[in-house]
């Protein structure tokens, strides 16, 4: 379960900018640019080392994010950088207020209705555009149960400590399998 992890993912570098050692981010932050009120970042990809990377500077464009690293001086240096994920040490981010969430502590509490029926655990989150959708993922199958997240109309209460999510949805609302994919 990914509830209360450690680190949180906060972007990923998709490619190179310029000759410099700069490189293009993605951002899972809103807005996109705070991800540059982040310092430090933990870099992890598949097969390759962890590296620590520290921010010197950050721009925003018109298509995206722009990022320089220290150490990171010419194109062939920042090449080696793309496809890196790039995290976060939860302490990095601002406390909450109350009745508010970072999605990362939303993952993995177990979600259910009214009638005290579990219907698996937060697997993820994603935008739509006019709200956010909770990835409800059965913990006996691989089904998954798509929740707008619309509070209080359908998600009622959040137990971050009793790692519980009570929500007004029933089982058969919205079920994805595998097939529909």
């Amino acid at each position: 379960m990914s509830h209360g992890t450690a680190d949180i993912i906060v972007g990923r570098i998709v490619g190179v900018h310029g000759i410099r050692g700069q490189v293009k981010v993605y951002s899972d932050c809103r807005p996109r640019e705070s991800l540059f009120q982040y310092r430090r970042f933990i870099a992890r990809s598949e097969g390759r080392p962890e590296l620590q990377l520290q921010l010197l500077r950050g721009q925003a464009t018109g298509k995206g994010l722009i990022a320089a690293f220290h150490g990171i001086n010419d194109r062939d240096q920042a090449m080696t950088l793309s496809g890196y994920i790039l995290s976060i040490r939860r302490e990095q981010l601002p406390p909450t207020r109350n009745g508010e969430y970072y999605w990362a502590d939303l993952i993995g509490l177990r979600v259910e209705n009214r009638q005290g029926i579990t219907l698996g655990r937060v697997a993820e989150l994603f935008e739509t555009g006019s709200n956010d959708v909770l990835v409800v993922r059965a913990d006996d199958t691989n089904e998954e149960i798509l929740i707008p997240f619309i509070r209080p109309h359908y998600i009622e209460n959040i137990d971050l400590a009793g790692g519980v999510m009570q929500v007004d949805w029933e089982p058969q609302w919205s079920q994805v399998t595998e097939d529909d994919r």
